[in-house]
């Protein structure tokens, strides 16, 4: 009893695990923070004094969006920025705050030095914030030869890019990220023309009609913000070695773009469509649907609009057939599986021979209360089988083999007719019997 007293009372030496850390792997914590932040970390120690300054990333915002402090602004670029020699390590990471108004004592000469300056460390990756079209600053930019990633969002109503050649100059440009209002079809497939090491494109876009044209682009992320006033915005994509595709509506989607194109290479696509409406939704997603029905992925997250008080079908065209999906295997939708939707879902899975997993998360429409005497919650209620848990929520399936998995034969069986059951599994017997042949 006596020992054990003692050694509670013996007080803990307490080891200091930070000045452990070797001093690159210390400058990569210094990366991950604002540079305010990073800055401060000075009075530490005397190891932590100047460690600072060879920090690979430089993050320069006015506090709180506010420019009044926009003497202290022009300090920290001075002092973290400016101070640089080419001597110093490289800054790879610059992530500049340019308003779009700027204070009379910030002219865009001042951003201009700055991106000058950081051209001559080497930057590699640029993001501006709060981006005003600033011409002079728009030059800087695109004069970087050293840029592999750039996100450049523009909010002004007059698009200038710069017109001296951009193939001489973003010749090692992998990633972009642009948000473009209004859309400019020329402006864009110009710009996309001249970029010759494309990879991942981000772009943001208000409806309308537009054409992307990359021979490059592997990854693309389209937002598409929806208006009450451009019903007939139509988006076609021309990119033969796009192998992923991520697409997203925002606004009251009463006109969706239809989007067609050639992407012989499309992989895998993620869809996320918000406040759908009754009126010609169902047309433009099942166009869609058509247009990437080789993808061997597919996710989709759905949801109708709150002020729609009856469910409608929102995959299926009425009167035209399911599309076919060859190659899918694996199929991730979250929707709300009303009688429409997961009659639509089954008519997918039926054709679909070759699936490995399949996921089914029911998501309500919400907003009953509003209107209790139209929007009846029944009419909404999931129609997914109640799964293991007694829940009829969700419906995982993984590892699929169709003919053997009665849960998800009895699925597929709920709302089909005969014929289709039985053509789905003659489907389903001659690709396994062509895996077989072949050797998988």
């Amino acid at each position: 009893m006596e020992i054990k007293e003692e050694s509670k009372c013996k007080p803990q030496i307490e080891t200091d695990r930070l000045s452990s850390l070797h001093e690159s792997l210390l400058i990569v914590i210094l990366s991950f923070l604002p540079t305010r932040h990073a800055v401060r970390t000075s009075v530490l120690s005397r190891r932590f004094q100047h460690l600072w300054k060879a920090s690979p990333s430089v993050n320069l915002s006015f506090e709180k969006g506010t420019f009044k402090e926009s003497t202290s602004y022009v300090a920290m670029a001075n002092s973290v920025l400016l101070s640089r020699q080419p001597s110093d390590p490289p800054l790879l990471r610059l992530n500049l705050y340019v308003p779009s108004r700027l204070p009379d004592d910030i002219p865009p000469e001042f951003i201009s030095s700055l991106l000058a300056h950081a051209h001559s460390l080497g930057l590699r990756h640029l993001s501006l914030d709060g981006f005003g079209d600033h011409e002079l600053i728009l030059h800087s930019v695109f004069s970087i030869t050293s840029l592999q990633s750039l996100s450049l969002p523009i909010t002004s109503r007059e698009l200038i890019f710069p017109s001296e050649a951009t193939a001489t100059t973003l010749t090692r440009l992998k990633s972009l990220s642009v948000d473009l209002n209004p859309v400019k079809s020329a402006q864009v497939e110009r710009l996309l023309s001249e970029l010759c090491c494309l990879e991942h494109l981000r772009l943001g876009i208000v409806a309308g009609v537009l054409t992307v044209s990359s021979s490059t682009v592997k990854k693309l992320e389209l937002l598409i913000i929806i208006t009450m006033d451009i019903p007939g915005s139509v988006v076609r994509l021309c990119m033969p070695s796009l192998e992923f595709l991520y697409l997203e509506s925002r606004g009251t989607s009463e006109h969706l773009p239809h989007i067609h194109g050639d992407v012989p290479l499309l992989r895998k696509s993620v869809i996320t469509l918000r406040n759908l409406r009754s009126n010609n939704v169902n047309a433009a997603i099942a166009q869609f649907l058509k247009f990437i029905s080789h993808v061997e992925e597919l996710s989709l997250d759905l949801k109708e609009h709150w002020y729609e008080d009856y469910p409608f079908d929102i995959l299926l065209e009425p009167g035209k057939e399911a599309p076919v999906f060859p190659n899918l295997k694996h199929l991730n939708a979250r929707m709300c599986f009303h009688e429409h939707n997961f009659k639509a879902v089954i008519s997918l899975l039926c054709q679909s021979p070759f699936l490995q997993s399949v996921k089914l998360v029911h998501k309500a429409a919400g907003y009953f209360n509003r209107w209790p005497k139209k929007r009846r919650r029944k009419d909404w209620r999931s129609k997914l089988l109640r799964n293991a848990d007694g829940n009829y929520q969700y419906a995982y399936f993984t590892n699929l083999h169709l003919m053997e998995n009665n849960r998800f034969m009895k699925l597929l069986s709920k709302n089909s007719t005969p014929l289709e059951l039985k053509a789905c599994k003659a489907v389903t017997r001659t690709s396994c019997a062509a895996k077989l042949i072949s050797g998988f």
